[in-house]
């Protein structure tokens, strides 16, 4: 059997999980006035993954598993200063199958069905088809039309197919044209935005009503597009607005080649039926009972027991981003379990600050880390700690954190819709700076204040 190489990149990735590791035992041996053991060990626990999220050295769901095995080991097994016998330690595991990750895999399996049958070019094509020439006008069709596919698929897969619709069209404007600008990163910009809309449209709205969930504060498929599709719908209003300002268009029409569909075989008509009935589900729960996530099991069902979709579709699902919600919620237990949580928020003087203080400053800090670190570790480190700050709902709390984390999006790696626009040639940093660092706090302002007044 031949020994596995250890290379540079492999040398490196040791060398950080080491110290990511050494600097967790380092911080779980203070004596922190206040916390107890078991809260000093999570604390080293939650410096581990917080170094290992932002450092990435590997994939962020190897991040999850290595969070488990910490916690089984030094606060779960027998004798350990959490005081668990038997199986109790699965309640660190039980997060890996929550119904909230059952929902978002049943969003992916929709996702992977509507992309591998072109339903969601063929939704794309024709809305653009319809929207006119003008080019103000044509930006916005090109920003609805990403903000409602990013709604229900990946927001990664959405910018990829319409940077790839746009491409053509912005290469046929002269090469000092500004409106290029405003065509591209509208296009990420709204993929950001969709997401917030409902729960499967992002990690972090998962992150968000799983913690809630295990604080028996559920919120449902239509509660959470009650509160996020009014924010998408201004959001995205505000983005093209800016974009539009920023980037005036100095042509007067769009040439747009016209491409004829063909018409949709029976497969496609199938699929398309079965998006709308579970969709339609999701939104009547509170009539037929049937929790969100059993519903979210009929696609699966569907379409892998018919054959639509196969093996390889299986294969291809967004495991990696389930096992890292399942390893921040598993996360969140420990820090609660512990009192870290309430000894986190007993350093911070919230007590004489107004509601609306506190939410800006929630919104400003997984804004500013969503900057530089992905959205779902931002959502995993913040959450479990805001939902415990006593002067703010948590319900109000989370979905504050969860919005604004979908709301960065100045530099090319706050998201991977950022990436992809920025891969394509078309911006550069500073470009995408200009545009994002605006867009971004003025939609900080809009998510505070909305969710401050609905709440």
């Amino acid at each position: 059997m031949e020994l596995i190489i250890l290379t540079r990149e492999n040398i490196k990735t040791l060398i950080i999980l080491a110290a990511a590791l050494a600097a967790g035992f380092v911080v779980s041996s203070l004596n922190l006035p206040g916390l107890s053991e078991a809260g000093r060990i999570t604390l080293g626990i939650f410096t581990t993954a917080a170094i290992l999220w932002v450092m990435e050295p590997f994939p962020l769901y190897v991040t999850s598993f290595i969070i488990v095995i910490l916690e089984v080991v030094l606060l779960a097994r027998e004798g350990g200063p959490l005081q668990m016998t038997g199986k109790e330690y699965t309640v660190f595991l039980s997060p890996f199958f929550d119904s909230v990750v059952v929902l978002f895999l049943g969003g992916f399996v929709m996702a992977k069905a509507v992309n591998r049958y072109g339903l969601d070019e063929r939704i794309s094509r024709s809305i653009l088809a319809r929207v006119g020439t003008r080019p103000s006008i044509f930006l916005l069709g090109m920003m609805v039309t990403t903000a409602f596919l990013s709604m229900w698929i990946s927001n990664t897969a959405t910018t990829a197919l319409m940077v790839t619709v746009a491409i053509p069209i912005v290469k046929s404007f002269p090469g000092e044209e500004p409106f290029r600008k405003a065509l591209i990163l509208g296009i990420p910009f709204s993929a950001n935005i969709g997401g917030i809309g409902t729960p499967i449209g992002t990690p972090p709205n998962a992150i968000a009503m799983g913690i809630l969930n295990q604080m028996e504060l559920e919120i449902s498929f239509i509660d959470w597009m009650l509160r996020g599709i009014p924010v998408v719908i201004i959001l995205t209003a505000v983005c093209w607005f800016m974009l539009c300002r920023i980037f005036p268009a100095g042509v007067d029409r769009i040439r747009m080649e016209s491409e004829e569909q063909e018409p949709m075989d029976r497969k496609s008509k199938f699929i398309l039926s079965v998006f709308l009935v579970v969709v339609a589900l999701w939104l009547t729960s509170s009539y037929h009972g049937i929790p969100s996530s059993i519903v979210a099991l009929i696609p699966f069902v569907v379409f892998f027991g018919l054959k639509l979709l196969d093996g390889d579709d299986l294969n291809a699902l967004g495991w990696g981003i389930l096992f890292i919600i399942g390893g921040g919620m598993s996360l969140g237990i420990a820090m609660r379990e512990s009192g870290l949580s309430m000894w986190i928020v007993d350093l911070i003087p919230f007590a004489g600050m107004d509601i609306l203080m506190i939410l800006f400053i929630f919104a400003v800090a997984a804004a500013l880390m969503t900057t530089f670190i992905s959205n779902s570790a931002t959502a995993n480190l913040l959450i479990p700690i805001v939902v415990g700050v006593p002067a703010v709902a948590p319900e109000t709390s989370a979905v504050v954190v969860a919005l604004a984390a979908s709301a960065a999006m100045i530099l090319p790696i706050s998201t991977p819709p950022n990436a992809i626009a920025y891969g394509s040639g078309l911006v550069n940093v500073r470009t995408m700076i200009r545009g994002g660092s605006i867009i971004t706090a003025i939609s900080i302002i809009i998510i505070v204040i909305f969710i401050y007044l609905l709440f």
